[in-house]
């Protein structure tokens, strides 16, 4: 079977405003493993994660996430994977 080799997502007000593109638990295996730096768009990114009680703190849990600039509330944005450490990104509404 086949790796998959894009990840898409529509940005949030929150992503948008903090600069930065969430990564869905189940699309985690697309990237690189947490804190190993690879190539986004010419830059260095990695996967950085924080824990949150979202929903509730009966129910801890983490959010996994990129640190991207320059992009806007609703736009789709799509991470291509290029290489085994290199990605690059598409976005647009």
């Amino acid at each position: 079977m086949a790796k998959k080799d894009m990840y898409r997502r529509r940005l949030s007000h929150e992503e948008a405003q903090e600069g930065y593109l969430l990564i869905e638990k189940a699309e985690l295996a697309f990237f690189p493993p947490e804190g190993e730096p690879f190539e986004l768009d010419g830059r260095e990114a990695s996967v950085e994660s924080y824990p949150c009680t979202c929903r509730g703190p009966e129910k801890p849990h983490r959010h996994w996430l990129v640190r991207v600039g320059g992009l806007r509330q609703g736009e789709v944005v799509e991470v291509m994977r290029e290489g085994s450490a290199t990605y690059s990104l598409r976005s647009g509404a």
